[in-house]
């Protein structure tokens, strides 16, 4: 089957068309980059806030429950201290 013109003159107006929203995305002032950028810092702020509760939560049982330590929970403890820090620079990230 042969390509006609007309078919040719279709893709070509398409390609164009798409190129022309490709280009006019990639602007700073587009709306749906302002809102993709909402989103990223909302759900960065919510997840480090999360991360910073749950990890004051195993540092409180951890200190409340002095019977219940074991090597095994003591490695917990210090690696949820080190995810409450990589949420601190998380949010701080965001912040600034």
């Amino acid at each position: 089957m042969r390509a006609s013109t007309d078919d040719a003159t279709a893709v070509y107006s398409v390609s164009a068309a798409v190129m022309n929203v490709t280009s006019s995305t990639s602007g700073g002032d587009d709306p749906v980059t302002a809102t993709s950028h909402h989103a990223y810092v909302l759900l960065t702020t919510v997840t480090s806030i999360l991360s910073m509760l749950g990890c004051a939560m195993l540092v409180v049982a951890d200190a409340a429950f002095r019977d219940l330590r074991s090597h095994g929970r003591r490695l917990l403890t210090w690696l949820s201290v080190a995810d409450c820090l990589t949420a601190v620079g998380n949010l701080t990230g965001v912040a600034w």
